[in-house]
């Protein structure tokens, strides 16, 4: 890779953040807007490449989702292991969580709140609602934080994998984990994919980046990369397709129960691709106001995924929302609303987590970690 300063490439990567962070939030759009896959109906996908197309946008927010996972291991592979990191993403999804919950609670007191919401603090939904809320982590409140945690607590073990086994091996660890996910889809009815070896697999595949890729970097150009980004898409869309039209195979193999996630190591791939053409721009002209507005939206970015998928809010978004905007009535207006939808979204999530974080979050963290660490200094 064409060398850089450690400043401008870390630049880079938090223009990244924020693609990643906004292919999610377009994943989530495609599944919620009641114009798109609506999956909080019982209404069920139909056969058709709009169908295809729309899971592809889910897919691709896989894609967002596996960057998150590679740049952790790009940054970590080299990293000690510190209690404080895995504290910081933890009470920032205990905060986002609890603090929703009491505003919640509040708003409940003076108003009646939207049908979406209501039965989450009645009967038995009302505990559940409360350990969703008060315990995210144990309770599995947000998949995504979650495995990134767990991805924390395995990360010093699979740096030891890096120290000890040679470049080849940890390639051959990479091809397994990635077989694994494509296990379901050859007929198998169990699988040991889940969204803990999926991060593990991204973070092993973002220090082998940053150890081994300037060793390849001249034989693989540009081109080659956009070509597999590409190839893989179609191939998603390709599958999703087929999968959607229930053909004989596809119902035998069961692929059509798996639309949804889709060839789930081709995310991995295209964001593995993305993240190498990334490092490679040149962002120099990035400065002054810009830069520092790239580099506060990037670290909102988890608090863009904690409020908008939070168990309220999501079911308070997506609806507004819709009640807002007509319906498109053409594929290119559908795609036009869609974006802005998302964009205008994102904007605004990000503007409320930068101000929860700069208020709440982080305040809390300093206090609560310089008390963590005023015993060590005592001793």
């Amino acid at each position: 890779m064409a060398k850089r300063s450690v400043k401008q490439r870390n630049l880079n990567i938090e223009v990244l953040r924020i693609l990643a962070m906004f292919l999610i939030v377009a994943c989530h759009a495609t599944l919620h807007l009641p114009w798109l896959l609506h999956v909080d109906s019982n209404l069920d996908f139909l056969p058709g490449w709009k169908s295809a197309l729309a899971y592809l946008v889910v897919q691709y927010g896989q894609v967002g989702v596996s960057i998150f996972f590679i740049i952790s291991g790009y940054f970590l592979v080299r990293k000690t292991f510190t209690w404080q990191r895995i504290f910081k993403t933890w009470f920032q999804m205990f905060c986002y969580s609890f603090i929703s919950l009491i505003a919640v609670l509040i708003i409940a007191r003076f108003t009646t709140l939207p049908n979406s919401i209501a039965p989450l603090l009645s009967g038995d939904d009302l505990w559940r609602t409360v350990l969703w809320s008060i315990v995210p982590f144990i309770y599995g409140s947000y998949w995504f934080i979650t495995a990134y945690v767990c991805l924390l607590l395995l990360a010093p073990f699979i740096n030891c994998l890096f120290k000890h086994l040679s470049r080849r091996n940890m390639a051959a660890l990479i091809i397994v984990l990635s077989f694994f996910s494509i296990w379901i889809l050859l007929g198998g009815r169990t699988t040991p994919w889940n969204n803990v070896v999926y991060a593990v697999l991204g973070y092993i595949m973002g220090g082998w980046i940053r150890l081994y890729w300037y060793e390849v970097n001249d034989k693989i150009k540009s081109s080659y990369l956009w070509g597999i980004i590409v190839l893989s898409t179609i191939v998603m869309t390709v599958f999703n397709h087929y999968a959607a039209n229930r053909t004989w195979l596809a119902t035998f193999l069961g692929w059509h129960e798996q639309i949804k996630p889709g060839i789930q190591i081709f995310p991995m791939i295209i964001g593995s691709s993305i993240f190498i053409l990334f490092t490679k721009l040149d962002m120099t002209s990035i400065k002054g106001f810009g830069h520092k507005v790239v580099l506060k939206t990037a670290s909102a970015t988890f608090g863009v995924y904690l409020i908008h998928e939070n168990m309220f809010w999501y079911r308070l978004i997506w609806p507004t929302i819709a009640a807002i905007f007509p319906t498109p009535n053409s594929f290119i207006s559908t795609v036009s609303v869609a974006f802005a939808i998302v964009l205008a979204v994102f904007i605004s999530l990000s503007l409320i987590g930068f101000i929860a974080d700069t208020i709440i979050v982080h305040p809390l963290t300093k206090i609560i970690l310089k008390g963590w660490d005023t015993p060590h200094h005592t001793n």
